[in-house]
């Protein structure tokens, strides 16, 4: 290493330490660089240096901002490298300069703190997290992927503290309950294994996820329903899975109206609808019951709808509709 580049390492690590560029800093690098100083530091001054660090190795590269109207963007490693022109002809063919004008403004951007900071997943990088369909492609996805035997879809009533399971039969036709996980920021590791045994063994080919959607249909309001999704997405596990929103529609709430009366009859030992026992097998655990009675809601819903439009969109299956209702041979 010549002793420019020593010198050079020197005053970024003051500045680093301090977070400050005095006026003997700057002409020391003004020595060492030149115009590029200028041309770097402006470029700093715009929030030009982006560092993108991969998880979960923690290693990065830079995108710095060029100085053309067109801003293109390179790539580069401070120390080491650069995709501009400069570099290969200014630094590795003449030697004239130690380094180009992008390496120095991410040199300087790091020892000011003036990065802005990408973090970037390996599985997103290279397309393997969960991946979002829309409700419709998602069920034809699921259906044509095996005719004879297709995969079941996974209901989803996400709270916050808990998370209620449904489960659609083996014709995607009716959803079924499957039970509640409890739903915490330190457990997400687990939950996405349960996720994963769950599709492994009940042949699963995706997740129907219940929201609340705003005007716009492709935001997501609720910010739980947001958060666990983003969680599980980054999960090695789940990488593979395809899911869907669908309007939940206050589902809990119609829920817990629903089983209210029933609950009240159940501890009055009054006469108790055999559903209500179903539930109250163990004990009547009216949160959990309401989570997972809502994720079968949101699941039925989706399905009737999907079956109704299949329906619709395929003469044959009408015609064998309309013929059976009207006694048609």
């Amino acid at each position: 290493m010549s002793s420019s580049n020593l010198v050079a390492e020197a005053v970024l690590r003051e500045i680093k330490s301090t977070r400050s560029i005095t006026d003997n800093h700057l002409s020391i690098l003004h020595f060492l660089y030149g115009k590029n100083l200028e041309r770097a530091t402006k470029i700093v001054d715009q929030r030009g240096v982006k560092r993108i660090v991969g998880e979960p190795s923690g290693r990065c590269v830079f995108q710095v901002v060029g100085e053309s109207r067109r801003k293109e963007e390179y790539f580069c490693f401070a120390e080491h490298y650069c995709a501009c022109y400069s570099f290969f002809y200014d630094i590795v063919n003449k030697g004239e300069q130690i380094c180009c004008k992008h390496q120095l403004a991410a040199q300087l951007a790091v020892s000011v703190g003036a990065c802005v900071e990408v973090k970037l997943s390996y599985n997103s990088a290279f397309g393997l997290e969960m991946k979002y369909l829309s409700p419709v492609h998602l069920f034809r996805t699921v259906m044509k992927a095996n005719e004879v035997k297709p995969g079941r879809l996974l209901g989803l009533d996400v709270g916050h503290k808990y998370v209620g399971l449904a489960i659609s039969d083996r014709e995607n036709r009716e959803a079924l309950p499957l039970s509640v996980l409890v739903r915490k920021q330190t457990n997400i590791d687990l939950m996405a294994k349960d996720f994963r045994t769950l599709i492994s063994e009940l042949s699963l080919g995706g997740l129907v996820i219940g929201c609340c959607y705003t005007r716009n249909v492709s935001q997501v309001e609720s910010f739980q329903v947001k958060d666990l999704v983003q969680d599980l997405r980054r999960r090695e596990e789940l990488q593979d899975v395809k899911f869907t929103y669908w309007e939940e529609h206050f589902t809990s709430k119609i829920v817990l109206n629903t089983i209210n009366p029933l609950k009240y009859l159940h501890n009055n030992n009054k006469i108790v609808d055999y559903k209500a026992e179903a539930i109250n097998r163990r004990r009547f655990d009216e949160k959990t019951a309401v989570d997972k009675l809502a994720a079968v809601a949101i699941l039925q819903e989706y399905l009737d709808f999907m079956n109704r439009s299949s329906q619709l969109h395929n003469p044959s299956s009408t015609h064998d509709i309309e013929r059976s209702i009207g006694g048609g041979t």
